[in-house]
């Protein structure tokens, strides 16, 4: 979509979120803005203009605002945020003369676009502007009145000092990144995005673009899906050549509806969708479904046509999801969104589901109906060129009618974002997701063909908690164990048969999967020598093909029951004299005798959830195979140890000078950095860098790594036949907490060679290794190699050193938000 005249700066710039969850764009203001700065002036209130001008109000014509908007660019910067194509919020820096690494910096908002945090958002981009400019201190004068922006610099996380008091303020703001910034960024960057999903997902109002009478348009079935699945609120036809569409009479423009509307689907031709954007951006429009195809799968063009229609939108205060979206669901009870073309929807549920794909996401919605698997939510991202799968994730953390989260991505967006975000939410909902999609991009210190890349995507995935899985079908195995069951309190499990041949493969299948055979009491071998025909109760404990529902509920009751078993496998294949519903009942009251412990089953061959009319309790996951019941169990019981794991402490290294570091890394410029350069940044890491040294014992491998998915990754080995010949590699997303660096030492099968030496000292290498990742955003590889490590208490010895630094890519910037402003 091509912008036009003084639209046109709207290329440039980043999206950002308010508090309320609007969308606005923040760019370089230029000279060719003066119409916009002219009308941001006439829209300012006598009080705002006050606060600006530390006085009385000053009122500057056209020319005035002229004559400020011509400076140099190399002393002053300024920007804008924009939202429904006029300027809401100006912030801007001016060099104080003889002080190179001193600026001062004004903010001015509109009164309606006060107190929803812009004050704040401008300042995180003036901010990192003016770092990357050379500038340390941002210098600020405020009436001690304002109290709003007093406030704003005081809850910014940068470090504040105020003049004496009076009635200006002057403020010296040091602007290099804490964690405090970072912490304030990041919680107002989550409530934003928080609130411009709850737009999304509590539409009150929905128009559908495009919607036909053919029995085979997408817009109809959109139509149909909306008015007859207990939508709530009011569904509007959009279509200039028809009279009515299901009944609803249409609008020829969303705009002639005449009423605000929160939700837009468009589900005409790609060629049409800038002009659908600008009647949605005219009627106000808080959001857009994207159907169409034809963006930037078809190459560079549809790329840049893509891009334009998000920096559109976002401009004009609209999230977009798709192109190429097959439409969302959102589930509350008796509430239903159900804005997609689907003809099959799944009950209402605990479970949300992002995918990418969109005829795949068809055949998900249909098989999850189909095996009793309720949704609360589905997204059909399409092409994610605006709401990512971490928008998504940040608004299911904390939806209490989501349970459980399932991914199907070929990409998760910022690298960086997602790592952390997935560690955080993962600790409260499961998250589970299919691998085969994933495309990584790891490099490592060996031969790639030796590296089992699957194998290590799910090492990686396990660091976050994710759960991994290689098919849809597996994922939705596990799914089902979650939304119906609890978390495995343990890796101890028990399996209940009436057939002695199924029982023992399932008994195989629970140790392939990572169990073990529980050891129940000798009280409860006492109960199970009465049930077992055998009089021997061992496990998997047979029943025999006579055992009723009786005996099947006083058995699995007695096991829950045991302290020594965590979850049990319940199989049962059906002999012509027991009936089937009975002994479902039994299963599910069972289950209900034990609400902490987990019950899956492989019943029947049904795939699907066991419930029973009258009795009381969950409902119990059953699988076709009882391979995949163990296998979904093994899954979930790994996902119980991960969350009762201690995570350890991500702490700075003692001796390290930050400052250090990055005077050396200025100084040592973009490229690559070896030699004295090298051990000159190591050393300020406290890393000794010495290719003579007499330190002896084994050699050792830390490399800096990238990867599209997961960001800068710690590679670890053991040099010599473990990572030449076996690929015997370590890999770590970061940040990395204290143990989770022993545990990363600790995993490599060559971990004896190392034993009898430094490991500790080996830790500390690791974690200040990964603190550099963290500070220098500019490091995009490294690696030491040889490093040595020896006896105990004698440390590492670098002995070659070799890193790459680089223009930071966006999501290594310190995760604040930046403006491109050159």
């Amino acid at each position: 979509m091509g912008v036009v005249h003084g639209e046109r700066n709207l290329d440039d710039g980043a999206p950002g979120l308010l508090e309320d969850g609007r969308s606005i764009l923040v760019r370089r203001l230029t000279p060719e803005d003066l119409e916009l700065i002219v009308d941001f002036s006439h829209r300012l209130s006598r009080r705002t203009i006050s606060m600006r001008m530390l006085g009385p109000v000053v009122t500057l014509d056209r020319a005035g605002l002229a004559r400020l908007m011509n400076f140099d660019p190399a002393q002053q910067l300024s920007l804008v945020a924009i939202h429904e194509n006029r300027a809401v919020g100006v912030a801007d820096f001016a060099r104080v003369d003889g002080y190179p690494d001193r600026a001062e910096v004004t903010f001015t908002v509109i009164d309606e676009f006060q107190s929803l945090g812009l004050g704040g958002l401008l300042l995180e981009h003036i901010a990192a502007a003016a770092r990357d400019g050379g500038i340390a201190v941002l210098e600020a004068d405020i009436l001690a009145e304002n109290l709003a922006m007093v406030r704003t610099l005081e809850s910014s996380g940068y470090a504040v000092e105020f003049g004496p008091p009076g009635s200006i303020l002057h403020a010296d703001i040091a602007i290099q990144p804490r964690a405090q910034v970072l912490a304030r960024s990041d919680r107002r960057e989550h409530q934003s995005v928080r609130s411009s999903m709850q737009r999304i997902f509590y539409s009150r109002t929905v128009a559908v673009v495009g919607a036909g009478r053919g029995s085979d348009n997408l817009g109809r079935a959109v139509v149909k899906n909306l008015v007859t699945h207990g939508f709530p609120g009011r569904v509007y036809a959009v279509n200039p050549n028809a009279s009515a569409v299901m009944g609803l009479p249409t609008h020829p423009t969303v705009r002639a509806i005449g009423e605000p509307i929160d939700l837009v689907v468009v589900a005409v031709e790609a060629g049409l969708v800038p002009e659908i954007l600008r009647d949605c951006a005219a009627a106000s429009v808080a959001a857009v479904v994207v159907m169409s195809a034809g963006f930037g799968e078809l190459g560079e063009q549809g790329r840049i046509a893509e891009l334009d229609m998000v920096r559109y939108a976002r401009g004009q205060g609209m999230r977009v999801i798709g192109p190429a979206s097959m439409g969302i669901l959102a589930q509350q009870g008796a509430r239903r969104l159900a804005a997609t073309f689907s003809l099959s929807l799944p009950a209402p549920g605990v479970v949300a589901m992002a995918s990418q794909s969109g005829t795949l996401g068809l055949a998900v919605l249909e098989h999850a109906r189909r095996i009793g698997l309720g949704f609360s939510a589905f997204a059909s991202l399409g092409r994610s060129a605006d709401v990512s799968p971490i928008d998504l994730l940040q608004w299911w953390e904390e939806d209490p009618t989501t349970s459980v989260i399932l991914l199907d991505l070929e990409k998760f967006g910022n690298a960086r974002k997602f790592a952390r975000l997935i560690r955080r939410v993962s600790v409260r909902k499961p998250i589970v997701t299919v691998t085969s999609a994933v495309r990584t991009s790891l490099n490592g210190p060996a031969d790639p063909d030796l590296v089992d890349r699957g194998a290590v995507i799910d090492a990686l995935f396990s660091q976050t908690g994710i759960v991994a899985t290689r098919t849809l079908a597996e994922m939705f195995d596990v799914a089902r164990l979650f939304a119906h069951q609890p978390v495995p309190r343990g890796d101890r499990v028990a399996v209940v048969t009436n057939a002695s041949q199924p029982g023992a493969l399932t008994a195989a299948a629970c140790r392939v999967a990572g169990l073990r055979p529980a050891t129940v009491s000798a009280a409860t071998l006492v109960t199970l020598r009465d049930l077992v025909p055998s009089g021997e109760p061992v496990d998997p404990f047979d029943l025999s093909p006579r055992a009723d529902a009786e005996r099947y509920e006083a058995a699995l009751c007695v096991l829950l029951a045991d302290e020594g078993v965590d979850s049990v496998v319940a199989l049962f294949t059906p002999p012509l004299a027991q009936s089937r519903d009975a002994i479902t009942a039994a299963l599910v009251r069972a289950g209900a005798s034990a609400p902490n412990k987990t019950l899956v089953a492989s019943f029947d061959g049904t795939e699907g959830v066991l419930t029973a009319s009258g009795a009381e309790g969950r409902a119990v996951p059953t699988y076709t195979f009882p391979e995949a019941a163990a296998a979904a169990l093994g899954r979930a019981t790994a996902y119980g140890a991960w969350r009762r794991q201690p995570a350890g402490v991500v702490r700075v290294p003692g001796g390290i000078s930050a400052d250090r570091v990055r005077a050396v890394a200025s100084r040592a410029g973009i490229g690559t950095v070896r030699g004295a350069a090298a051990a000159e940044l190591l050393a300020a890491v406290g890393l000794t860098v010495r290719p003579d040294s007499e330190t002896s014992g084994p050699e050792i491998s830390v490399s800096v790594v990238a990867d599209r998915v997961f960001g800068p990754l710690l590679a670890f080995g053991v040099l010599g036949d473990p990572i030449a010949l076996y690929g015997d590699i370590a890999f770590h997303i970061t940040p990395v907490s204290d143990l989770d660096a022993m545990r990363m030492v600790r995993s490599v099968r060559a971990f004896p060679l190392l034993a009898e030496h430094d490991v500790d000292g080996l830790v500390d290498a690791i974690l200040r290794v990964a603190w550099l990742v963290e500070e220098l955003p500019e490091l995009t590889e490294l690696r030491l190699s040889p490093v040595t490590v020896g006896s105990e208490g004698e440390g590492v010895v670098v002995r070659k050193a070799e890193l790459v630094l680089a223009k930071p890519a966006e999501d290594r910037r310190h995760r604040e938000p930046r403006v491109q402003v050159s």
